[in-house]
């Protein structure tokens, strides 16, 4: 286990790649839709502890809103969905059942993908959730050309993206889970031309996700166009966990 020089906590080693293409970027701003854990899971964690970003934190969980307000204090931390129509909705928070655990992560706006999930033996609480768009978001936190959207938000991707205008705002690089919550089969078709037509180029799909940069960015697009492997000199969360590497949570 020696010999590694970065913890990837993403479950795709998607900051792996993000440490790669942003290196030496201090300093920088983003804009985390489903933001999730400040740890486990989380696209950030190392550029805010290595590179020293700040950003915004969006996760309509309370008990994951708390843990990035406790862990992030610099941020912004919103506790509400983004979505093309503000106001109030119903959100469905997937909990643990017939030998499932954890669910959190699984959380979504939408009754097709709850089904899907409840049809794979997961259960389900329900509460009402603040919903805004990322137009209002970015208006009240960001500056144009900002460097980082992601957009991680179980199938509701396409109604995030629509809430903003990417062509004003201009992040230099975006993240989108990109398939069916829990499937290999594609989502982007719904959101992708919207992306492409603001100004952007796909630089990679990992399996999961699309990593884009705007197309007066080559460099940054090269960077991206790798998936996390052996020369990112990493190693994942669970295993450092494992291997008692890291103090536990």
């Amino acid at each position: 286990m020696s010999g590694y020089n970065l913890i990837a906590y993403a479950g795709n080693a998607e900051d792996a790649v993000l440490m790669r293409a942003f290196a030496g970027r201090l300093g920088g701003f983003f804009v985390d839709v489903g933001a999730g854990d400040p740890v486990s899971g989380s696209l950030t964690k190392n550029l805010v502890d290595r590179l020293g970003w700040r950003g915004v934190n969006i996760e309509p969980l309370p008990e994951r809103h708390a843990r990035l307000t406790r862990a992030r204090p610099d941020d912004v931390c919103l506790r509400t969905a983004v979505g093309d129509e503000p106001g109030t909705a119903r959100f469905f928070r997937i909990v643990p059942g017939r030998g499932k655990t954890g669910g959190g992560g699984l959380s979504t706006l939408r009754r097709d993908v709850l089904a899907t999930h409840l049809a794979d033996g997961w259960r389900y609480e329900e509460f009402d959730v603040e919903v805004v768009t990322l137009e209002s978001v970015l208006s009240a936190h960001a500056k144009p050309g900002f460097d980082l959207l992601k957009v991680d938000v179980e199938g509701a991707e396409a109604a995030v993206l629509r809430s903003t205008d990417l062509s004003k705002w201009r992040p230099r690089a975006i993240v989108v889970e990109a398939t069916f919550p829990l499937t290999r089969r594609p989502s982007h078709e719904d959101w992708e031309p919207g992306v492409l037509a603001a100004g952007y180029r796909l630089a990679l799909f990992d399996g999961l996700n699309r990593f884009y940069a705007r197309d007066d960015e080559p460099e940054l697009r090269e960077q991206l166009a790798v998936p996390a492997n052996v020369l990112d000199n990493y190693i994942p969360y669970a295993c450092a966990r494992r291997a008692g590497l890291i103090e536990p949570e």
